[in-house]
């Protein structure tokens, strides 16, 4: 048992402390029949992107092919994929 103490008197057992989550990362694949001012809403809408990141993303996607639109917590990276696809842009969404 792994234990914490400054105090003789107190013992805080950390072994069952929370471990971090899985961070997963959401990749915005380019296309070539979305325009780019689409892509760019649906990067705001879906991520809450200011406008100025969301067209940085778009424009490292359009260039290189993909770009990282988020890194997240399991849960919301599935459903910001989903969301995403749902506008008819190919993400996936891969475990760092």
């Amino acid at each position: 048992m792994a234990t914490i103490s400054n105090n003789p008197a107190i013992t805080v057992d950390i072994s069952s402390a929370v471990k971090p989550e899985d961070m997963y990362q959401v990749i915005l694949w380019n296309d070539d029949h979305n325009e780019a001012f689409f892509v760019v809403r649906c990067l705001m809408q879906v991520f809450n992107h200011d406008s100025p990141l969301a067209i940085k993303i778009m424009l490292e996607a359009n260039n290189n092919g993909k770009a990282i639109a988020e890194v997240e917590g399991a849960e919301s990276a599935k459903l910001h994929g989903e969301q995403m696809q749902s506008f008819g842009l190919t993400v996936t969404v891969e475990k760092i």
